[in-house]
């Protein structure tokens, strides 16, 4: 009998060693250890952040600077413009030894912008600032201007290449809204997704370049930007695409490898909370929009549907944004069927999540000075004063001869 006592006993202790073990798994199964000090992970669609740690606090950017430089050389420079490597550029730090430039020497811009993405050449970035602003101080305007548009606003940049200057920091969220923003510009993406390449400059031809970044070896990466200063360490962006789920992924003060692991870690993450959320079909769509007085039959041009990584559990706003111009539009030349009215937008805890357009469900001609209403209104009222008239007029008295 103690010996069946025993047994049963060891048989409990066994399962509840067991027990703990996968109640431990599942209490733990959200975190991640990150050995980089600052990171965060967002859907790359609409900016939701999935993980983020120590993501507002400042740092430095080092080499992921470039992508801000890229895209400001993008908004004023044609494809066909050149850049001209100067005597003061060819003085900023070398990165690399692969392609050494000298003064003068030319570049057309797409391969510039190949350039400066693979090699993340210093020298190549800063001939750009003097080209786009004229001077450099007018190219870093340009830069923190575009900076703040974005909504990076604890950004500021003092150089276009991310060499060390104390008063040149960012933050991950802010580094992660600036890269969201590069995603509009795909031959930017093109190039941070390059790992190697032949180019021609005015006095070198066919000289073959190439990325030592090892973020290529992650199965699910899309584009990326690595940087290294003294001060900054290291530092990484880095796009990764899976099953059409694409994210961003940045990390600030970290060290080689250990931040390839770090965006692992944040991949296994942040995919596999991503899941779809459909809020209302686009058939089951039925509101008006009060326009002029009158109410207007609309349409969505889409599913209100999106990725998220929130949980079920969450409170979401629609907000209807008509156009400014939809009023005067409809006064002057009525409303046409699918004719765009506004935006609907889905908003969670102060966040923009998702919008479509909000469409004409049918046409309307333009609105008369008496509507039916107004007709059918001022009728009444004329056919009760005849009535009235009618009533209160005297009868004439009969006249006997």
């Amino acid at each position: 009998m103690k010996s069946t006592f025993n047994n049963i006993m060891k048989l409990c202790l066994s399962i509840s060693l067991i027990s703990s073990f996968f109640i431990q798994k599942t209490v733990h199964a959200d975190e991640i250890n990150l050995f980089s000090d600052k990171a965060i992970s967002i859907l790359a669609d609409s900016g939701e952040v999935i993980y983020s740690k120590n993501a507002n606090k400042v740092d430095f950017p080092a080499s992921t600077t470039k992508i801000m430089t890229a895209m400001v050389m993008m908004d004023y420079l044609k494809e066909n413009d050149k850049i001209q490597m100067t005597n003061r550029s060819i003085q900023e730090e070398k990165s690399n030894s692969q392609i050494l430039f000298t003064e003068g020497e030319v570049l057309d811009r797409n391969t510039a912008l190949k350039t400066m993405m693979i090699l993340s050449a210093n020298d190549l970035a800063y001939a750009i600032g003097e080209r786009v602003g004229g001077n450099m101080d007018k190219f870093v305007k340009m830069m923190n201007e575009k900076a703040k548009k974005i909504g990076a606003n604890h950004t500021n940049f003092m150089n276009p290449n991310g060499l060390h200057n104390v008063n040149h920091y960012t933050t991950a969220h802010d580094l992660a809204l600036i890269t969201k923003e590069a995603l509009k510009y795909p031959l930017i993406i093109k190039a941070m997704g390059t790992k190697d390449a032949r180019i021609s400059t005015s006095k070198q031809k066919n000289v073959y370049i190439f990325n030592r970044g090892k973020m290529f070896k992650n199965p699910y990466f899309y584009a990326g930007k690595t940087g290294y200063t003294d001060s900054a360490r290291n530092t990484l962006i880095e796009i990764d695409k899976k099953d059409g789920q694409m994210i961003i992924n940045i990390l600030l003060r970290s060290s080689k490898p250990q931040y390839l692991q770090d965006i692992k870690l944040l991949d296994s993450y942040s995919f596999s909370r991503i899941h779809k959320k459909t809020l209302i079909k686009q058939g089951d769509w039925q509101r008006e929009l009060k326009i002029r007085n009158n109410l207007i039959q609309t349409k969505i041009s889409n599913d209100l549907s999106f990725l998220t990584a929130l949980g079920s559990n969450v409170n979401y706003d629609i907000k209807i944004k008509p156009l400014n111009a939809v009023a005067k539009s409809y006064k002057e030349n009525g409303i046409s069927k699918n004719q765009k009215l506004g935006t609907v937008e889905v908003w969670t805890n102060n966040e923009e999540l998702f919008s479509t357009a909000l469409l004409a469900a049918k046409s309307y001609d333009r609105p008369t000075i008496l509507s039916m209403n107004t007709f059918i209104i001022a009728g009444s009222v004329i056919l009760l004063l005849v009535l009235i008239y009618f009533i209160t007029k005297p009868k004439r008295k009969r006249e006997y001869m």
